[in-house]
């Protein structure tokens, strides 16, 4: 229990350190091209709320503040309430040009995407894992899904969807995601043949981990097919466990449990609690050979589920193979895929209106931390490649006119500059704060989301 606890923390503590990397950056935009316009800057802040470590240097002081999910520039003069006699001074913020004020309010966007796209550079020199071929084979098909419903069988290979040729496993589940209750056209071979095969992606959902949870509902869409895969018993059993009983073995990959074929470890805690305590009758594949073991699991207080004592983890087929590149490629690479991630919550928003993908598929602060934590864990490199898509994505975001972003600041400007003049005040006053009730509560209902998601993240 003290290690699974361990890991949790250190999967937050990681992902609230790579999220505020990414805030200090956007802010330190900002405050590097404010002071560049020679603007009085007097607070640099990552984090929001109450100041936990402070020191000043100049006329600027720096702090570290309780609530991580953010962080501010506290420039002089930005409010025109604060200014004295209602005149700008020279370091004031309003007192700058509009053009120098549209600067400082696009920095922080621009270093965000700036960041991914070096990054992104980086990694593709050094060199990504990607897939031998762009067709995708089946490993496994579960069972009452659209894929099953539609014919597709394990070992089948697609080839297209919608008549675009397949581009990897990520791209396809991300055109599956974003088709929720569509046709999905998909040109699958089989036995050399080609077929053309009509699925329609039903909710993506993920059973229950114990009997006292509901499923999670993730708001995208899914035809239940999988990569080739194989679930495999990670480390030793627990001593004592009903597995250490069987003579299961740390590497023995679980091929069935009652007869029913394994390609994900939630099929294994579904099967084990589902027994109820009742003997189950397992396959394993262990050095190329088949062995069959009973066990009978036990009711665990902690998990408050049915356990054997084991824990599991995936071991994918080897379909990929590490690709580097100079820099020119390198370079040609990252804009195709700058340009996907940039472009990629559009297509979702797009979606969400056509009713292909529902609000529950949008995560916030809380699944952010959660997901960036466990990728690191996972894979450096995989963590890295995550870290340029939500920079971008933070980026873009900011970039939007949505009145209280660094978009909205520079639509103001905008106006402002084909005005003549700035909007009134009063105008101004109205625009943010509906803008801000309305983020506000969206912010609440993401978050809420996130907590019903948290579970898929816990080890």
């Amino acid at each position: 229990m003290m290690s699974s606890i361990l890991n949790n923390l250190l999967m937050f503590i990681l992902g609230l350190l790579a999220l505020s990397f990414l805030v200090t950056i956007h802010e330190l935009g900002h405050f590097i091209v404010a002071k560049w316009n020679k603007v009085r800057v007097n607070t640099f802040s990552v984090g929001f709320g109450k100041k936990l470590f402070r020191f000043k240097k100049g006329e600027t002081e720096y702090c570290i503040s309780a609530i991580p999910f953010g962080g501010y520039v506290a420039m002089a003069g930005e409010n025109p309430d604060s200014i004295e006699g209602n005149k700008p001074s020279q370091d004031d913020f309003l007192g700058k040009s509009v053009g120098a004020r549209a600067a400082i309010a696009f920095a922080g966007p621009f270093v965000n995407i700036a960041f991914a796209f070096v990054l992104l550079i980086f990694l593709y020199m050094i060199g990504v894992q990607e897939p031998d071929n762009k067709s995708l084979i089946i490993g496994f098909v579960a069972k009452n899904s659209s894929a099953e419903m539609a014919g597709i069988q394990p070992g089948d290979t697609i080839t297209a969807i919608n008549g675009k040729e397949t581009q990897g496993w990520d791209d396809f589940r991300e055109q599956i995601g974003v088709s929720l209750g569509a046709d999905v056209m998909l040109e699958v071979h089989r036995g050399g043949e080609p077929l053309a095969i009509k699925v329609v992606p039903q909710e993506l959902v993920i059973p229950a981990m114990d009997s006292t949870s509901d499923p999670i509902k993730m708001g995208i869409g899914d035809i239940g097919i999988y990569p080739r895969n194989r679930v495999i018993v990670r480390l030793p059993p627990k001593e004592g466990s009903a597995a250490e009983k069987a003579g299961i073995l740390r590497g023995d990959t679980i091929f069935e449990i009652n007869g029913e074929h394994i390609s994900r470890y939630e099929d294994v805690v579904r099967l084990i609690d589902g027994s109820k305590g009742a003997e189950v009758s397992v396959t394993l594949m262990r050095g190329g050979e088949k062995v069959n073991v009973k066990m009978t699991p036990a009711y665990n207080e902690e998990f408050k589920r049915y356990i054997v004592g084991i824990q599991m983890g995936y071991v994918m087929f080897s379909e990929t193979h590490l690709v580097r590149r100079g820099p020119i490629e390198a370079f040609e690479k990252t804009c195709a895929t700058s340009w996907k991630m940039t472009t990629s919550i559009f297509r979702y928003f797009k979606r969400l209106f056509q009713g292909q993908v529902k609000v529950d598929a949008f995560s916030g602060p809380v699944s952010i931390v959660a997901v960036m934590g466990n990728v690191w864990m996972s894979g450096f490199q995989d963590f890295l490649m995550l870290l340029a898509l939500i920079s971008i994505n933070l980026g873009v975001m900011n970039l939007l006119p949505l009145a209280i972003t660094d978009g909205g600041l520079l639509m103001f400007l905008g106006i402002e500059k084909l005005r003549g003049k700035p909007l009134s005040l009063k105008t101004q006053s109205v625009i943010q704060n509906v803008a801000a009730a309305f983020f506000i509560s969206f912010f609440v209902f993401i978050t809420i989301l996130d907590f019903g998601k948290i579970s898929l993240f816990l080890k």
